[in-house]
């Protein structure tokens, strides 16, 4: 069985990694679980299952998705798993983190370097999956999904109440993307929650993602086609 391990800052990048590769295997028979990962400093560390789903007939590949409680914690927690991921036979590692609130723009080339220093790369090449400055700046040009929210969440309103255009300005370039995502559903007196977006992650329109966005941002690119190259392999 070809498996992979992804490690993500909380819930709301557990959801959308789980829908992102669901729509990426169509036909390819994936088992997808959930884990979290706590404890560590002050406690002991524990690694435990919170959701999956049962195996079936024809099952070639798994993936578990790591929820680790925080960006900061990403990559330290993957350090701690790789060797259990190694001898378990893993031909893929991906890790996952907003940019904000830790670093500024002007900081993420130092970011981009900084992530792979002193990471094992045998057997298993770690890839590091940025999401700037926040994975909500996906989700805003993902602009086809606000009506779905609210008939009243469209894009003249965006701007009107907000003063961005989702569809031609570049997501990247908004400083707290979670935050816009609150203030555009408000138009439609709806709440997004950062830690409980899962009506979010249901609304998008992931044809639009891989026509469309993948264009407009880099890394959400390489993440589309390692799990691509994954489910292929």
């Amino acid at each position: 069985m070809n498996k992979m391990a992804i490690f993500v800052e909380g819930y709301t990048e557990v959801v959308f990694v789980d829908k992102l590769i669901r729509e990426v295997a169509e036909k390819n028979a994936v088992l997808v679980q959930w884990r979290r990962i706590a404890g560590g400093t002050t406690c002991p560390r524990r690694n435990f299952q919170i959701q999956a789903e049962g195996p079936h007939a024809g099952q070639e590949h798994f993936v578990v998705i790591h929820d680790c409680g925080g960006d900061a914690a990403v990559k330290t927690r993957m350090s701690r798993e790789y060797p259990s991921l190694a001898g378990s036979g893993y031909s893929k590692i991906v890790c996952i983190r907003d940019v904000y609130p830790s670093f500024t723009p002007a900081e993420i080339p130092t970011l981009e370097t900084s992530l792979p220093l002193l990471i094992r790369t045998i057997p298993i090449v770690v890839d590091f999956i940025l999401s700037i400055m926040e994975v909500e700046a996906w989700f805003l040009a993902e602009h086809s999904h606000f009506p779905n929210i609210d008939a009243s969440i469209t894009v003249p309103a965006i701007i009107a109440a907000c003063g961005f255009d989702p569809v031609n300005d570049d997501m990247q370039l908004r400083p707290t993307p979670a935050n816009d995502m609150k203030n555009c559903y408000v138009i439609g007196g709806k709440t997004y929650e950062k830690r409980n977006a899962l009506a979010t992650i249901e609304a998008l329109d992931y044809a639009h993602i891989y026509a469309g966005l993948i264009d407009k941002f880099p890394y959400l690119k390489r993440l589309c086609d390692i799990i691509a190259e994954f489910l292929n392999s």
